[in-house]
């Protein structure tokens, strides 16, 4: 449950590419409690000896989507369903602001984070629904995406993961649903997914962007 605003400092604002906008409320006026603090101890005590476990070696996109076919059993959604199409015009809109602003400069839809969390809410929806009308002005030959979803269920009717790869941006994500044990196992794909992905020498020697997500990955 979402606390009242009034109770704290400062709010932080995180938009994924591909799913709702997240709003966390962050505490600045106390200082962190001693459990906090071997939290994050043990954190980067973890993060350290994941470092020196990685070593390098990489594959594509592409070659992620054949190795969630082949050794997991992800199945392709069809692009014509309705959830697909209403996935990528959200990841479209999306990337087209992240990737590409010189095709909507002067566009981009800002609010105020300090006001009531009900007012940001409704300025959010607002902002979404503004920005999808932007991209779909903007023809498919202009700016597109290469998204593909891929879905896998378990033995039990609720139980369901999906991933989302976006070929042009080397993007990818998913998520599962249903009992605890197979969010866990969900998890565990992931991440094997992540390290199959890898990491180049390169990016180890300069702690690129994609080695820090590995690390993050890895480290949840």
């Amino acid at each position: 449950m979402m606390k009242e605003q009034t109770e704290f400092e400062d709010t932080g604002i995180i938009g994924g590419a591909d799913g709702p906008t997240a709003i966390f409320f962050a505490d600045k006026t106390h200082k962190p409690t001693l459990l906090q603090r071997v939290q994050r101890f043990f954190s980067r005590t973890k993060r350290h000896f994941i470092e020196k476990k990685i070593v390098p070696g990489t594959h594509t996109i592409e070659e992620v989507e054949e190795y969630l076919k082949s050794r997991y059993g992800f199945v392709e959604v069809d692009r014509k369903d309705s959830l697909f199409i209403e996935e990528y015009e959200q990841m479209r809109t999306s990337f087209l602001f992240e990737h590409r602003p010189d095709l909507v400069e002067g566009q981009k839809i800002d609010f105020d984070p300090s006001e009531d969390s009900a007012v940001i809410m409704r300025k959010l929806q607002e902002k979404s629904d503004k920005e999808r009308e932007i991209a779909e002005n903007i023809p498919r030959e202009v700016f597109d995406i290469d998204y593909h979803r891929y879905i896998k269920t378990g033995k039990d009717i609720n139980d369901s993961m999906d991933f989302t790869v976006e070929r042009n941006y080397a993007y990818f994500g998913g998520g599962a649903q249903g009992s605890n044990g197979y969010i866990r196992k969900w998890r565990k794909i992931y991440k094997d997914v992540y390290k199959y992905y890898g990491v180049s020498e390169e990016d180890i020697k300069n702690k690129t962007q994609r080695y820090k997500d590995l690390i993050l990955e890895l480290s949840m």
